[in-house]
């Protein structure tokens, strides 16, 4: 199979993790993209690159069908392009431990939708049936309630862990008003985003929350700052799972727990996700020594996260405080 895709090193950043936590990313530790990723030779069938840990199994999914050609007698032509996009994210800044949305992701090809759910109408002019049709999508797209279906078609990642455990999948946003779904496929709904499932990480732009503004003293004014917990654009509707505020590109961490034998599905709708791999610790497997009390350390001393980014005592997961882990829940 003929390889097209390129990746080129930038900022990139090794995941830190402790002996349990399994790893997977779509770089290999010099940053060029793995060998898996090689499209389909069937433009009529799907791109699948299938990998696994030691619990956990999962396929990224492009194409094979991106749109159907408007304007031609049902049955409609479908456009097929099932090629992968490999794509990098670059430091806006230095030094490199504090570069914006230090790593790698690989874009599919086409929506995500349900191709069953796929009807056609017919072209009006002046009142009068043209005798042509175009695709109407409306119960094509993912609803979060499940209703709609999972999709089959288009971009989207699926993962199965055998354990229960702590999830945490690095995607790319590429447009911040549009929904991202972490979805089970025992009944197709939606986890709560906010609160079954944590995005944390990056927004691009200016148009986001107070809490997203580096400080003018930071020499990193001016440049979007790790978010700890982003929360959605509101809690009504489509809002609900819209990370952050701003029409703008996200780099993020998508953080849940998994349950064992379940299959979950990520995916924008009505357009496509970045993917960059994901970190996976199974429950009751953290293997980190000196855990201590959080009341036990000293308040004035900086924090940080497993990532070596500074954060707030507020920040939910494994700290290091003066030389100690500790857990906070």
């Amino acid at each position: 199979m003929k390889k097209i895709f390129t990746l080129v090193a930038v900022a990139s950043m090794a995941w830190c993790a402790n002996a349990q936590t399994q790893t997977w990313s779509v770089a290999n530790a010099d940053g060029t993209l793995k060998d898996i990723y090689v499209a389909n030779e069937d433009p009529n069938k799907a791109s699948v690159v299938e990998f696994s840990t030691a619990n956990v199994t999962g396929t990224h999914v492009s194409g094979p069908i991106a749109d159907y050609i408007n304007g031609k007698t049902t049955p409609l032509e479908p456009k097929v392009d099932n090629s992968w996009g490999a794509l990098q994210i670059k430091a806006l800044c230095k030094p490199e431990s504090d570069a914006v949305a230090p790593f790698y992701y690989v874009q599919g090809k086409g929506n995500p939708v349900n191709l069953s759910k796929v009807t056609w109408e017919e072209i009006m002019t002046d009142g009068e049936g043209t005798g042509e049709y175009r695709a109407y999508w409306v119960d094509a797209y993912y609803n979060p309630d499940g209703s709609a279906g999972l999709p089959g078609n288009g971009t989207y990642i699926t993962l199965k862990a055998d354990v229960a455990g702590s999830m945490k999948v690095n995607v790319w946003i590429n447009k911040g008003s549009r929904d991202i779904y972490v979805v089970k496929a025992s009944d197709a709904k939606a986890l709560a985003l906010g609160s079954e499932v944590i995005a944390s990480g990056y927004i691009n732009g200016q148009n986001n929350d107070a809490n997203n503004e580096t400080p003018e003293d930071s020499p990193l004014f001016g440049y979007p700052r790790f978010q700890d917990n982003i929360a959605p654009k509101d809690s009504e509707g489509s809002d609900a799972y819209v990370v952050g505020a701003g029409n703008q590109a996200a780099w993020v961490y998508l953080t849940f727990d998994a349950a064992a034998n379940e299959t979950y599905y990520i995916f924008n709708k009505n357009t496509q996700v970045g993917f960059g791999g994901f970190e996976f610790t199974p429950a009751g497997d953290s293997a980190i020594d000196n855990i201590i009390a959080n009341d036990e350390l000293d308040a004035d001393a900086p924090i940080y996260n497993v990532l070596g980014q500074r954060v707030t005592k507020e920040y939910k997961g494994i700290l290091i405080q003066n030389g100690k882990k500790f857990i906070n829940k």
